[in-house]
């Protein structure tokens, strides 16, 4: 396994995602030309994509009338290596957790004997372009890019922290591995952020990755935005679960795309908790024969948070399978919006494509939509899909309560009950727990 650095990423304090900050982030660097030249065409496509309007169908429901991206300046990455676990994280890592490391802000790793000498990579992307260059060039801005749109542009060309993930053919990483973001941001500031994942050909990984920005109090929104590739190689397989916990003043956007190989096998999770407005798209793009994604994801809302997913399910090859799940249960006046694509093109026959959006209002101010779509250009394929909206069972709080349980008690039973299904389908254990306990406090805040 190759070894972490103290090298952090460049830093800029530049105001707005302008030329000038690009080249302020190359020149502090000590970036290699290569890495310039990718940000600087990244750059020009992200000047060329328009701003999202409501014109965009995937971008119609979510409100950007009250950001403006000039008024973000890019956070410093800390230059700073940390010993022990930030406590934001503390209470997400089990002790079985062997692998663990944060770029930039720091570093812990626990390394596991079985997977020493494996030839497993998770460095920082940063360091990762400075070691072994060959495994990240290859990948790195091709399953996520700026063709991808605006804030999918701006993460390529911006990113100042990074974590690279690599599994060799044929290796199985052993353990969990743990990573993620937790910056300190003041009033107007941002992170940005992008992980790349690849998992060769018959290889198998597990990764949990974490969004935890501190953001200001008080008046003031902080920034995040997100990149997230992930690679799966011939016959390998990967689990990935990406839980967003932000403070309540940071707005989130994030792109995550994944493409899979003949027979590939991706599960993903995704979690959103935290966070003012948090946007995020999530793909799969089933490029070869017998592929199959699960795709799953939980958002639990409260106050005036706002969240908005839209996924895309691409069948590009014949005998590819996906299933997605997404479920939300939303209190006070939070409001989530999802959106699905199911995409069948004409090479995928015998296919098989489901997908479910399932919502519970937990007050009378709470809202959901759920809008699933097909487009579907071949014959002899499965797909369906469903979407459901409501509330609370009466009758069933009513058995709970006539059992003993107070009314707090009651409703905590209820909705670990309406996620129980994707938490059982979630491959990391040690989430299990730690999503039961934010249930537990967002209802207790709820009802005190």
């Amino acid at each position: 396994m190759a070894e972490p650095s103290d090298v952090m990423e460049p830093v800029s304090t530049s105001a707005g995602f302008s030329r000038e900050l690009l080249a302020a982030l190359v020149a502090g660097g000590n970036e290699t030309s290569d890495l310039s030249v990718f940000r600087c065409d990244a750059f020009e496509r992200f000047e060329k994509t328009p701003w999202p309007t409501k014109e965009d169908e995937a971008w119609r429901r979510t409100d950007l009338s009250g950001l403006n991206l000039n008024g973000f300046a890019l956070a410093p990455a800390s230059g700073e290596t940390l010993a022990e676990i930030p406590v934001a994280f503390t209470e997400f890592v089990s002790p079985t957790d062997s692998l663990v490391l944060w770029g930039p802000n720091g570093v812990h790793r626990r390394s596991p004997a079985e997977s020493l000498g494996s030839g497993v990579v998770f460095l920082s992307l940063a360091e990762a372009l400075r070691q072994c260059p060959e495994l990240v060039w290859p990948h790195l801005g091709k399953v996520v890019s700026p063709s991808n749109g605006k804030f999918a542009g701006l993460s390529t060309a911006f990113w100042n922290r990074g974590l690279f993930v690599y599994v060799p053919k044929g290796v199985d990483a052993g353990v969990v591995l743990r990573g993620g973001y937790a910056p300190h941001l003041a009033a107007g500031e941002s992170a940005v952020t992008r992980t790349l994942i690849v998992a060769e050909p018959g290889s198998r990984l597990t990764y949990m990755e974490d969004y935890a920005a501190s953001g200001p109090e008080g008046d003031g929104d902080a920034l995040s935005v997100a990149g997230v590739e992930i690679v799966v190689g011939e016959n390998a397989e990967v689990s990935y679960v990406n839980l967003q916990h932000h403070e309540r003043s940071v707005n989130h956007f994030l792109f995550q795309n994944a493409r899979l190989a003949r027979d590939a096998r991706l599960t993903t999770v995704a979690v959103a908790l935290g966070g003012k407005l948090s946007r995020a798209d999530f793909g799969s793009q089933l490029q070869g024969p017998g592929a199959d994604a699960k795709l799953y994801g939980l958002v639990f809302g409260e106050g005036d948070q706002r969240f908005t997913h839209h996924t895309r399910q691409e069948h590009q090859a014949s005998r590819t399978t996906s299933d997605l799940l997404f479920k939300a249960a939303l209190m006070d006046q939070s409001r989530s919006i999802f959106t699905g694509m199911i995409r069948i093109e004409k090479e995928a026959t015998k296919s098989e494509a489901y997908m479910a959006s399932k919502n519970i209002l937990l007050s009378g101010q709470a809202r959901a939509n759920a809008i699933p779509m097909l487009e579907i250009l071949t014959d002899d394929v499965k797909c369906g899909h469903g979407a459901a909206v409501g509330g609370l069972e009466e009758d069933q709080r009513f058995y709970l309560m006539s059992r003993g349980l107070d009314r707090l008690e009651a409703e905590r039973a209820m909705v670990e009950g309406f996620f129980e299904d994707v938490l059982q389908r979630a491959p990391v254990p040690a989430l299990h727990e730690r999503l039961r306990s934010a249930i537990d406090e967002k209802l207790s805040r709820d009802h005190g």
